[in-house]
């Protein structure tokens, strides 16, 4: 690793830690930043859960692009991307934008915009050959970006975090070594982050029987389906191979249980005129309302009611 100056406008020069990308890096999140102050920068994050921000306490820095101290967490999920909304204005592209404290998980590559910049984000395999000499900016290096402009206090603050500042050497041809941030590559934390973005798809599609549990680093689901929705629990299973990428097994515990019929309801009296309903235990139920059993009133004929759950639907006669 050496130092590098660069000018980056209104009068600062960045002061940037580089080093020179080996072809036998392993898997790592890349990004390149597509508009703003930075336009042109290209690096890598870790593969842990990344903050990213324009304060001191975030893992990658951006200074005067219009970003909140901690705007939004990045975290990668095999061949996808998680990104965590901590401050509005963040919109992924061609999608609406993210609301405060919402996560949401797309494939890689993606383009996501925030504050005054435009980042593309994308991963790249240790297979992958990239162009010899090509100088790439790992982590530190947002850190300490525009370090004329922070100032010098906030200099040193920035390498207690990322390593000490001897590796600003005069002489480059044999800098000090660096201590490197010891990273924690994913493991049971992105198994639960994936686990999680499926149990809430899940409760979206209103499937409530079907549990999602993580552990050992597999994801499991149990449960009952009926046999009308077995196809739409098929569909979210696609969808998390195609969001995973094959990355992580899901484990389908889930059974194949026949709906059964209501059982004898104490119906007391129908009214068919103005606002029919029915009434049960004192208690009157329009067209719409949700019976104890899970069953809801659907239409009231002539000499029976109809009920429905799950998509099904059962007479009741009276």
């Amino acid at each position: 690793m050496w130092s590098q100056s660069e000018p980056y406008g209104h009068g600062c020069t960045a002061h940037l830690l580089v080093r020179e990308s080996s072809v036998n890096d392993a898997i790592s999140i890349d990004f390149e930043v597509l508009s703003g102050l930075y336009s042109g920068l290209t690096g890598n994050a870790p593969l842990g859960p990344s903050v990213i921000g324009g304060g001191l306490e975030s893992d990658i820095i951006f200074i005067e692009q219009g970003l909140e101290p901690r705007h939004l967490r990045v975290s990668l999920l095999g061949n996808s991307i998680e990104v965590e909304a901590l401050a509005d204005g963040i919109r992924i592209e061609g999608n609406q934008n993210i609301a405060v404290g919402e996560r949401v998980v797309v494939s890689l590559p993606v383009v996501i915009h925030v504050g005054a910049m435009s980042i593309l984000w994308s991963i790249q395999d240790a297979g992958e050959k990239r162009p010899i000499g090509m100088r790439r900016l790992s982590m530190p290096v947002i850190a300490v970006g525009l370090v004329s402009c922070i100032g010098l206090g906030a200099l040193s603050t920035i390498f207690s975090l990322y390593g000490s500042t001897s590796g600003l050497s005069a002489n480059p041809t044999n800098p000090a070594p660096i201590s490197k941030v010891t990273i924690k590559r994913p493991g049971d934390q992105s198994v639960q982050l994936a686990a999680k973005a499926l149990q809430d798809e899940i409760d979206r599609a209103q499937l409530f029987d079907i549990k999602i549990k993580s552990a050992d680093s597999v994801v499991t689901a149990e449960g009952t389906v009926t046999p009308v929705l077995v196809s739409k629990w098929q569909k979210i299973q696609q969808r998390f191979d195609h969001r995973t990428n094959g990355a992580l097994t899901l484990v389908n515990g889930v059974v194949i249980k026949e709906d059964k019929a209501p059982s004898a309801i104490p119906i007391e009296a129908v009214w068919r005129g103005n606002l029919p309903h029915l009434l049960i235990g004192g208690q009157k139920y329009f067209v719409g309302a949700l019976l104890d059993n899970g069953w809801m009133v659907d239409r009231i004929e002539d000499a029976q009611v109809l009920l429905s759950r799950n998509g099904r639907v059962a007479a009741l006669p009276y």
